[in-house]
């Protein structure tokens, strides 16, 4: 009697593979649903060292009090270093820690003289340290907040071996990012820190106050990687075909460059401010690989700008929106993260406000970006990304005034990704 039960079981269980089977073949829709995660194991506890490399703004304010304000002599460069810290996760999806790190910077603002020269205005060296907090999107990619003290060397020097001099200033910092395991014990970071130096002492009662934002891409290595942690539910794609539409937000920095040929140069006039907007785009994951290459466009309205005020008056010049079109190229971890790169062209509005009048200019250029994306659920997916403009030159007046601007801006970023059939999968770790 038992045997023809187990003997019906089996065949019923059959009968029902053989029909749903049938289903799929006949095109009945199928849902998205979050994946389990399938991980091996381990705990995000551990002490780790790191190598990162970036690129910055700065915007200095000057002011005296009650009396004159100008927010913006802008700078902007690269800058590399390193950090050391330590992690540990309390909870299945929460890790804290704290960490100390050390960068060389070539954030300058340069005024040329002619053939005499450069008088550089430079952030060259910074420390901070900080504590993070940190949620697991998967078992191996965190999202994180961070935030804490930091000290900044500022140099500037003269043309012609004349000397420099050097001015220090404490501070905070705060930013947010995403780190991802790539193999074994090594990881992979991208993170934007925005840092609000206190006014240089030298000057007073002149108020001088660096404000900065830096997004850095970077590499960990972690100590003794191991132990468990229980497993959880999380969302994957295997294809990651399809169009997508969604919003964005950030906070962008730009910087002019003034220069009247041959007599000199001044580099820059500093803007800074809020922006947001909307994407859409389409993605295509080619076949039997991991990379998946779109197109994308954005619209966004902003804030971006530089203002000058003074004995009951005040104008100000900036960016109110700009528009972009590039293509980008991803490679997709785990299911469930894809670090990508895009470039493409943007178009930037540029409007002056006070002093009794105003006019609009229209700017154009190059834009280069970088970012990470990585699915909250099978259709909705987060992102972080850095985006910079490089604007082509513009005659103020011919022959004898110039102008250039670079801008940039670290966004986050909510995307729907539409359709999704045959797109929640197992993502193994």
């Amino acid at each position: 009697m038992r045997t023809g039960l187990a003997y019906a079981a089996s065949v019923l269980a059959v009968c029902m593979a053989g029909s749903a089977a049938q289903s799929a073949d006949l095109g009945v829709p199928r849902t998205p649903v979050a994946a389990e995660v399938m991980a091996s194991g381990f705990t995000w506890t551990a002490v780790y060292g790191g190598l990162h490399a970036g690129y910055g703004f700065a915007n200095t304010a000057i002011s005296v009090p009650g009396a004159f304000g100008f927010s913006g002599i802008g700078s902007n460069g690269w800058l590399v270093g390193g950090k050391i810290g330590a992690d540990y996760q309390f909870a299945q999806r929460w890790v804290a820690g704290v960490l100390l790190e050390g960068n060389l910077q070539g954030i300058d603002t340069v005024m040329g003289i002619g053939g005499l020269g450069n008088i550089k205005f430079s952030g060259d060296r910074r420390w901070a340290i900080r504590g993070r907090l940190g949620y697991l999107l998967t078992p191996e990619t965190m999202l994180y907040v961070t935030g804490g003290f930091t000290q900044g060397r500022t140099t500037l020097s003269a043309p012609g071996g004349l000397g420099s001099i050097s001015f220090s200033a404490n501070g905070w910092q705060i930013g947010g990012g995403v780190e991802t395991r790539l193999s074994g014990n090594w990881f992979m970071y991208a993170e934007y820190i925005h840092t609000f130096s206190n006014s240089f002492g030298q000057f007073a009662p002149l108020s001088v106050k660096p404000t900065s934002g830096t997004a850095r891409i970077g590499i960990n290595y972690r100590f003794g990687v191991g132990g468990l942690h229980p497993t959880f539910a999380a969302p994957a794609r295997r294809n990651w075909s399809g169009f997508f539409a969604g919003v964005q937000a950030g906070y962008g920095f730009g910087n002019t460059t003034i220069s009247t040929p041959p007599a000199g140069s001044f580099r820059g006039l500093g803007s800074q401010g809020m922006t947001g907007g909307v994407l859409a785009g389409y993605d295509h994951q080619f076949a039997g690989t991991n990379i998946v290459a779109g197109v994308e466009g954005d619209a966004s309205l902003s804030d971006i700008k530089t203002t000058i005020s003074g004995v009951g008056a005040s104008a100000s010049i900036g960016s109110d929106w700009n528009i972009g079109l590039r293509a980008r190229l991803g490679y997709v971890m785990g299911g469930s993260i894809m670090p990508y790169v895009s470039a493409g062209y943007g178009w930037t509005h540029v409007k002056t406000s006070g002093l009794g009048g105003g006019f609009t200019q229209s700017l154009s250029g190059f834009q280069l970006g970088a970012g990470v994306e990585t699915m909250l659920t099978a259709n909705v997916a987060l992102r972080a990304e850095y985006i910079h403009q490089f604007n082509s030159s513009r005659d103020l007046v011919p022959g004898i005034l110039r102008t250039r601007t670079d801008n940039g801006r670290a966004r986050v970023g909510i995307t729907y990704k539409f359709g999704g059939e045959d797109a929640a999968v197992v993502a193994r770790y």
